[in-house]
């Protein structure tokens, strides 16, 4: 019986490199559907209109004035 045991080659699955997110440089605006966001710290801060992302971003990184409304 043992005569008859073959053994088979075994190789690794070849799997599909999935595609690394697109890396923005922090403060950049962009659209992604219907909202807008920035990156800001590790994470992300999405609002609903351009304009109060940049508002948003002025406020995180120190720029906003209150006169600026």
């Amino acid at each position: 019986m043992e005569k008859d045991y073959q053994t088979k080659d075994m190789k690794p699955e070849k799997t599909k490199e999935t595609p690394k997110p697109e890396v923005k440089k922090t403060g950049t605006i962009y659209k992604e559907g219907n909202h807008f966001y920035f990156d800001w710290k590790g994470g992300r801060c999405g609002f609903e209109t351009e304009a109060d992302a940049k508002i948003g971003w002025e406020k995180v990184n120190g720029t906003w004035k209150e006169d600026n409304s």
